[in-house]
């Protein structure tokens, strides 16, 4: 009686153990798919930018499908840092200073500056509003070798993604200057010459938590003699004409903004410039110089497309820490689905 009253216990405890072990497998898969989603989903919520394009208007991502939006990820956040521009399905170009930190306690030895991790950002695509477009992961950034972080000097950054973008009436890679340098430098000389009325595009916010859509501003090109003379009289530095380009408003009611940086500037339907630096935001008489386009793709065709994606500085981009995790949860369901069919 006593060997029966013992055997019952047994296996009472240990059909309790099963159903426990049962309870913590669909805890787990439950777990597996939560975190599975929060790290491939594409659906992130993000935070508001708070810079803007100034005295421009909402417009359509229709009007301008090649501009994205790069967004640094915080969390669950996501929060829009620059704006930039399609080239081809797996590379974007913007600003160098946009890929960039020169925080002094980021720097290494004697290095001006260094490239941002790539892991930490994404690329939102196809959507006038940047909470809203299609998420794709960055693999790596790269800056112009000649990149001067002080004066800007070349400022170019190159973006390319993980994987190819799904190009369609809202995701277009943008129109570029056609021809070598001495064609494309006569013909951004007859722009400015003729005070050619061009547009940049950019995002912005009526207040901290309010999103806005894609807005439009048009701008006004000048020599580079005018822009340097405004520049001088104000004591704002020096541009180079071999690789920027200015606008200037003089009443100084319509400018791009910081948030703006590494978005483009389109004249006649032609991406020339990648908004680059100014003093302040639409201050009167204060230009707003750009990193030439025409120079920015030649780096790109000449120098980063021989550059292959696997031969990257750290094995992190080859592996990302979500990867990890997901391959590690993935183990272990299967260890426990396992071990429980085996005692069942």
């Amino acid at each position: 009686m006593f060997e029966v009253v013992k055997y019952r216990c047994f296996f009472f405890h240990l059909s309790a153990f099963l159903h426990y072990f049962q309870a913590m497998i669909l805890l787990l898969n439950h777990l597996f798919i939560v975190i599975s989603c929060s790290l491939f989903c594409t659906a992130v919520k993000r935070d508001a930018p708070n810079l803007r394009i100034i005295g421009g208007q909402e417009t359509t991502i229709i009007e301008a499908p090649y501009i994205a939006s790069l967004q640094r990820r915080r969390g669950s956040l996501a929060v829009h840092i620059c704006g930039a521009v399609i080239i081809t399905r797996r590379y974007l170009l913007t600003a160098g200073h946009c890929v960039t930190d020169i925080s002094d306690e980021l720097k290494q030895g004697n290095k001006e500056y260094i490239l941002l991790s790539a892991k930490k950002y994404i690329i939102s695509t196809g959507s006038k509003y940047t909470e809203r477009g299609l998420i794709t992961r960055v693999k790596r950034f790269f800056v112009h070798e000649s990149y001067d972080p002080t004066e800007l000097f070349y400022d170019f950054g190159a973006i390319a993604l993980v994987k190819n973008l799904e190009f369609d009436i809202e995701t277009q890679p943008a129109k570029l200057p056609h021809g070598n340098i001495t064609e494309t430098s006569a013909l951004l000389n007859n722009y400015s010459n003729h005070r050619t009325i061009c547009k940049a595009y950019g995002w912005g916010v009526s207040t901290a938590r309010t999103y806005s859509g894609l807005k439009v501003v048009d701008l006004l090109m000048v020599t580079a003699d005018a822009c340097q003379e405004s520049l001088t009289k104000k004591d704002l530095g020096m541009i180079n004409s071999k690789i920027q380009f200015c606008t200037l408003e003089e009443t100084g009611k319509k400018d791009a903004c910081q948030g703006d940086s590494g978005g483009p500037l389109s004249c006649n339907g032609v991406v020339w410039g990648l908004v680059s630096w100014g003093e302040g935001c639409a201050r009167p008489g204060n230009p707003a110089v750009f990193a030439r386009m025409d120079v920015a793709k030649n780096w790109l065709e000449q120098d980063v497309y021989n550059i292959p994606l696997q031969s990257t500085s750290s094995a992190q981009y080859d592996i990302p820490d979500e990867k990890i995790i997901y391959i590690l949860i993935l183990r272990a369901c299967f260890i426990l689905r396992r071990t429980y069919y085996l005692l069942k």
